[in-house]
């Protein structure tokens, strides 16, 4: 076991070390800081990657039956409720930007649509779960 959570703080070390050296190379005026920086920022999520590839397949005994409770049901409900206002709502938005000639910028209409999204997904799972309860 000791192998592996070395190799699994190895491998944080060389991923978040990849990616702040990529970092530092897109920022001429400052590179030792932006590497610096973004290394200590992905070395979190490296480590539990490494965690997840190296220690977690012989720790960690699945449960065939997690994802059989009330909640997932609530939540599958509300994203594929979700979807389809999500579809209808672009379509629509579409439909105006085609006819008028007139379009938002892209990170304006991304952003609508992912809160959109979200919100409407958050709604219907709080109104699936009063409503069956």
């Amino acid at each position: 076991m000791f192998a592996r959570w070395t190799l699994t703080i190895a491998f944080a070390l060389v991923v978040a070390a990849a990616i702040g050296a990529v970092a530092s190379v897109f920022n001429p005026e400052a590179p030792l800081v932006t590497g610096l920086v973004f290394t200590a920022a992905t070395l979190g999520p490296a480590g539990a990657l490494g965690w997840f590839l190296f220690v977690s397949p012989k720790t960690v005994t699945p449960d065939p039956n997690a994802e059989d409770n009330v909640e997932n049901t609530w939540l599958q409900k509300a994203a594929a409720g979700a979807f389809t206002d999500l579809l209808i709502v672009l379509a629509i938005a579409l439909t105006v930007v085609s006819v008028t000639g007139r379009s938002p910028d892209a990170e304006i209409l991304l952003l609508g649509a992912v809160v959109l999204a979200m919100g409407d997904v958050a709604i219907r799972y709080v109104l699936t779960a009063r409503r069956e309860r």
